[in-house]
């Protein structure tokens, strides 16, 4: 199965592509973590190995076929093979064969094997896409981070721009005598407090910044103009999860790749049990050779016989000599490929192997695949309870930010309103400075709470769109 690739969507973050200022969508980020992400090359890698692996498997249903050849010699007594004769000086010999054997019968192991290797196939698949969801989780999670702190710089900035104001003033009316200078001074702090927070949220903006650039290993000459395209406030307003908990984990575990993966290893192990038990079953093979060879005793006459004198090698009783016939051959090495035609052979054979006793060997084999079948059965059963726990703690976590959410925005209402009644009446002078300033507090810390419990809705619920394999949009 094929996860639905993840970065086609977000509306939610669908910007303009990359201009000259690096400005990134987080489809753009998501290809880039993707792209050189060594997790994710790791298991293509896998991936690849098993598709050999399945390879294999289908071409092991044919029978094998190799050649070889020798060239040595012989010194000492020794039966020459070619001619049957026995050789006592140095002699040459060459070996030429062809050989091939096939597994007739094995228990259909092989069947067993082509099984596992397509399971494991499957699995690796599954592995790509799960490392490829990580992947995105954490860009997701690294471009919130960046998102909701550039938010949160921005109000911060506002307050002090208005504080700012509010101090030009305040130091009108002091100078009027309608103010005392401490209410200045007050504003003065209040506005030393909110650039310090204007600072420190910058801080933490470059800060989630680094880790978005390492998270993309960006170059050094990207990562000076990296930046990212925000969506609009419009865009991102939370809404009511209706989710049902038991019904979206089913959906889970039927897309998510790494609980796929978890039940195709099961699969896969399961056939590994299946190969060890073809071991302990009777094997039958054929075997086919076909040979040739050359030797240098292998000697033929040439020309017509010389005959010499007659060697005398006794006598009779009657005193007369007795003589053998003195006849000699010129002789040479028979030709080398009238040598390889002569001596070309044929055999075939069939080999059935019955399994007695091998220490033990096979019956352990099958011992300990079962194990690792209920080793991969621990190993799906633990990736379910993750998920499952996964998918709650995100759904707890939509619910508690909306509700959050809901709350915070009461509370910037109220405070805004607050805010402009305590202005009015500090610019008439019946309210302090202190007065101001922690009206001004109260509405910067409910607008922080907003921020905060606007993008933890919205991660929580990309995590639950990503855990179900759907499009990223809003």
């Amino acid at each position: 199965m094929r996860y639905p690739t993840p970065f086609l969507c977000l509306a939610l973050l669908a910007g303009p592509s990359l201009t000259a200022q690096s400005t990134w969508t987080l489809q753009q980020c998501a290809d880039r973590a993707v792209e050189k992400n060594l997790a994710v090359r790791a298991a293509e890698l896998d991936r690849d190995i098993a598709g050999q692996d399945l390879r294999a498997a289908n071409f092991g249903f044919l029978p094998d076929l190799n050649a070889a050849a020798t060239h040595g010699y012989n010194w000492g007594q020794a039966i020459d093979r070619y001619t049957n004769t026995f050789a006592t000086d140095r002699t040459r010999t060459n070996n030429f064969w062809l050989n091939s054997s096939w597994d007739l019968f094995r228990g259909l192991r092989q069947h067993q094997v082509k099984k596992r290797s397509e399971l494991d196939v499957q699995a690796a698949d599954e592995a790509v896409e799960a490392a490829r969801v990580d992947v995105l989780t954490q860009v997701v999670a690294r471009f919130m981070d960046m998102l909701s702190t550039r938010e949160t710089i921005r109000a911060t900035e506002q307050q002090a721009a208005r504080t700012r104001e509010q101090i030009t003033f305040t130091e009108a009316l002091v100078e009027a005598g309608r103010l005392p200078r401490v209410d200045l001074l007050d504003l003065q702090a209040q506005l030393a407090r909110e650039e310090l927070d204007v600072v420190t949220n910058e801080n933490q903006y470059d800060r989630a910044r680094l880790q978005m650039t390492q998270l993309l290993q960006l170059t050094p000459q990207e990562a000076a103009t990296f930046d990212i395209a925000a969506p609009t406030l419009a865009a991102v307003q939370p809404s009511d999860p209706d989710a049902d908990m038991v019904a979206m984990v089913e959906r889970v575990l039927a897309t998510h790749p790494a609980y796929q993966n978890a039940q195709l290893q099961v699969e896969s192990a399961e056939r590994s049990i299946e190969i060890t038990r073809t071991q302990l079953l009777p094997s039958l093979s054929f075997n086919a050779t076909v040979a040739t060879g050359y030797s240098g005793r292998d000697i033929v006459t040439v020309g017509d016989p010389i005959i010499g004198e007659p060697t005398q090698i006794g006598f009779t009783e009657g005193g007369e000599n007795v003589y053998t016939p003195n006849i000699q051959y010129e002789t040479e090495t028979r030709d080398f490929g009238d040598q390889l035609d002569r001596n070309l052979n044929y055999s075939a054979s069939w080999t059935l192997s019955v399994p007695l006793f091998n220490q033990m060997s096979n019956r352990t084999a099958a011992a300990q695949a079962r194990i690792r079948y209920e080793q991969a059965r621990v190993r799906m059963s633990d990736q379910r309870i993750q998920l499952e726990l996964t998918v709650q703690q995100a759904l707890n976590d939509q619910r508690a930010a909306y509700r959050q959410y809901l709350a915070a925005e009461r509370a910037v209402n109220a405070q805004q309103a607050s805010l402009a009644f305590t202005e009015e009446r500090f610019e008439q002078g019946t309210a302090t400075a202190l007065d101001l300033t922690t009206a001004k507090a109260n509405l910067q810390r409910s607008q922080a709470d907003q921020i905060g419990a606007r993008y933890n809705y919205l991660m929580a619920k990309k995590s639950l769109d990503i855990l179900q394999g759907l499009p990223l949009e809003l």
